[in-house]
Formats: C-alpha cells, sequence, structure tokens
C-alpha cells in the first residue's frame, strides 16, 4: 500500500511539472511564414539560426525547395559573435521561365561587302552590242518565302541569289535573312549582213601592175562602181588572180 501511495505522488510530480512546462515552450516558440523568394538560408541569416536545426525541426529534407507559405517553427538563435557556415555546393534553384516554341536559328545571317555575283557570259556574233547593267537590291525573307518565288518576284533567277549571297544550299534561307538581290538587264544588238548586190556582166582576172582605176579605165567604167560589185572596201586592196566582177 504504501508502494502504491509513492507511485501516486511520483505521477502526480511529474503531471505537474509537464504542464508547468507546456505554456512557456509554448508561449516562447517563434514561427515564421515562407514569403515568395525565400529560401531556407536566407531565412536562418535573417533569424540569425542554425540552418540545419532550422531544417530538423521543421522535418525539411530538400533545403533547397521551401513551399511558400508554409509556417516555419524557429529555433533558438544563435550566441552573438557566432557566424553561421553554409555549405557552398548546395545552390538554390533558379527560376525557370517559358521557351519561345521556335528553336535557335543555327545558321547566323552573313556579312556582306561587295556583291560577288558576275552575269554570266555568253558568246555572240561579231559585231554584237551587248549593254548589261546590273542593279542591286536588298530584301528580307519573310514567312513562306523560298528561294524561286523571290527570285521570281524579282525577275532574276535563284542561282544569281545564290550567287550573290554565298549561299551553298537554296534550303538553307530563313525568316529574317537579309538577302542581296542582283537584277540584270541586258540589251543585245546583233548586225544584220547586208545583201550583196547582185550584178551581170564580166569577169576579169587581175593581172600584175593592176589597179582599180587602169580597170575602169580600161573597160570604162567607174572604179568605185567595180569596188562596190565586189564587196572591196579598200580601193588599193587588189590582188594578182582576184577575180573582179565588172558591172
Amino acid at each position: 500500500m504504501r508502494k502504491i501511495t509513492c507511485l501516486v505522488v511520483v505521477l502526480a510530480v511529474v503531471a505537474a511539472l509537464a504542464l508547468g512546462l507546456a505554456p512557456a515552450d509554448a508561449q516562447g516558440q517563434r514561427t515564421y511564414i515562407v514569403q515568395p523568394g525565400d529560401t531556407l538560408f536566407s531565412i536562418a541569416a535573417r533569424f540569425n539560426v542554425s540552418i540545419s536545426e532550422l531544417a530538423t525541426i521543421n522535418r525539411i529534407y530538400d533545403v533547397n525547395h521551401v513551399p511558400v507559405g508554409q509556417t516555419l517553427i524557429l529555433p533558438n538563435p544563435l550566441p552573438y559573435g557566432f557566424t553561421p557556415t553554409y555549405p557552398t555546393n548546395v545552390v538554390p534553384p533558379s527560376p525557370t521561365y517559358p521557351t519561345s516554341p521556335y528553336p535557335a536559328n543555327p545558321y547566323p545571317a552573313p556579312v556582306y561587302t561587295t556583291p560577288i555575283y558576275t552575269p554570266p557570259v555568253v558568246t555572240y556574233p561579231p559585231g554584237t552590242t551587248v549593254t548589261t547593267v546590273t542593279s542591286y537590291t536588298s530584301y528580307v525573307v519573310r514567312p513562306g518565302d523560298f528561294l524561286a518565288s523571290i527570285a521570281q518576284r524579282f525577275n532574276t533567277t535563284p542561282q544569281a541569289i545564290l550567287s550573290a549571297n554565298a549561299i551553298a544550299d537554296p534550303n538553307l534561307i530563313y525568316v529574317g535573312q537579309l538577302l542581296t538581290i542582283p537584277r540584270t538587264t541586258t540589251r543585245t544588238v546583233i548586225p544584220r549582213p547586208l545583201p550583196r548586190p547582185v550584178f551581170r556582166g564580166r569577169v576579169y582576172v587581175v593581172q600584175p601592175g593592176d589597179n582599180l582605176f587602169s580597170i575602169g579605165a580600161r573597160f570604162g567604167q567607174n572604179a568605185w562602181a567595180i569596188a562596190r560589185a565586189n564587196g572591196i572596201l579598200n580601193l588599193n586592196a587588189i590582188y594578182i588572180g582576184q577575180p573582179l566582177i565588172i558591172p
């Protein structure tokens, strides 16, 4: 009976101590609600508490992730003059932002110095007059453009645009690219051969010592008429053995 009485007294004392200490702990306990931009490191530095103790009493297993609005129990402040050290290998996660749905352009716009386009060389008959004028204009590629449509718009060829912009692959053009467009205007004048007049008359073979004046005097004709009948432009350019038509 005496033992039971002692046990009851001990339990009563323990209960009284527990009831007396609980209100004191509750009154001395500090809390903090996590705000946007807070990290566990900044909260520990602000209230001068140990980050490990802060994470332990709040059952935080990832020190880099603290939900906004969570209520944290703050431990006792560190002693005055104590500077807490935090691990340097733990970096708070940086915020992520939505990326553009379009991939980055892997082909930078070329830097133009002087046009390198050279018009193609075409062979014409002798005496042809060819006047070629090449002008250059700039064009920015728009959505839906392709090389053939751009060439058709400026009345040029895809090969000329490729050459002027040093583009090896015609598929490697992109929206926003600045293109140099060469436009060539060519005016070609091909001379028509003059019809040679047809004369009916005698044929004389040039002999040593002959000239057009002596031949004309011999046949009673003008030297210029004989030259015209034979297509001779230089009256002194006749040779021995040359057949001449005497009109």
